[in-house]
Order: C-alpha cells, then structure tokens, then sequence
C-alpha cells in the first residue's frame, strides 16, 4: 500500500503549461509513483516579486509506494527542475518550473531542506485552489480542513485566473 502525496508545480517562462505536461511525464516515468488526480491549469499573480510574468499552476495527488521517501522524492524533483533547465538565480523569481511536495501522507517535516506540509502553501491561493479541485476533503496534519483554510484567504477567481 502506497501514501498519498500531494505536488505543486509552477511555470512563468517558456511554454508554461507545456513544462507542466513534461514535468509530470517525468515524474511518472519513475516506479512506485503513480498519478492518482491532476487538478486543472491555473494562471496566477505573482505573489512575492510581482514584476515578473503570471505562472501556470496545478496541482496533483500521486500514490507514492513505500521505498519512496520524502527526502528522495525530493531528490528526484530538484533534478527534474535541473534537467528541465531551471536556474536558482533569484529567489521567488521567474522560472521554468518549479515543483513542490505540498504534504506527504500525514507526515511532518521540519528542516532546512524540506518542511512538511509546505511552508507557505496555506497563505497561497495558487496552492489551495488547485487542492480544493482534486482533493476538498483534504485535512492538515494540524487537523485543519482544506475548505477552512481557503475560506479566510483573500483572493479572486475568475475562470481559470486566480488574483492575490
């Protein structure tokens, strides 16, 4: 039996959504990963550094099975986004993909190199939208509901476009 894993990606250069469609064929390309939903696509504002182009984002839950880590999920995202050319230039800054373990099964994760659920995905509609599409039953290892949290954000949703 596997673990529910929960992935963002995120593209701003390039043919965006087209990095998102080879990003996920990367992924699965791999054993004991297997793609269990994909949400829809996504254009968002910029959150942090707003002069840049608006990303493509989604979200998908894969089963992971149990030789999966989250350290070496991790391992094989970092060189996906490396293959598909993603520099580390400026923090928060464009780039051609960029893909992110949202939550792990109910795993909690605090270190430098990985925080478990992902830091900031409860503060980023671009993050919790996409999670609503595929998985609105979705609990926190806090015990918070998905639905609880989308509810106090501020944003706007106009068709595929989410403003915050």
């Amino acid at each position: 039996m596997g673990c529910e894993v929960l992935l963002g990606l995120g593209s701003n250069l390039g043919l965006c959504r087209n990095n998102l469609q080879n990003a996920i064929a990367s992924i699965f390309k791999h054993k004991g990963l297997r793609l269990v939903l994909q949400s829809g696509v996504y254009e968002t504002q910029p959150q942090d550094i707003k002069d840049q182009p608006w990303f493509c984002n989604q979200v998908i839950l894969l089963e992971v099975m149990e030789f999966w880590t989250p350290w070496s999920l991790l391992g094989l995202l970092t060189d996906i986004e490396k293959q598909m050319g993603r520099l580390k230039a400026e923090k928060k800054g464009p780039r051609i993909i960029d893909l992110d373990i949202l939550a792990f099964g109910r795993m909690i994760i605090q270190e430098q190199s990985l925080q478990i659920p992902h830091v900031s995905m409860k503060k980023r509609a671009f993050v919790l939208v996409p999670m609503m599409e595929i998985y609105p039953d979705f609990v926190f290892p806090d015990g918070e509901r998905l639905k609880t949290i989308i509810d106090k954000l501020e944003f706007k949703l106009e068709g595929n476009r989410i403003y915050q």
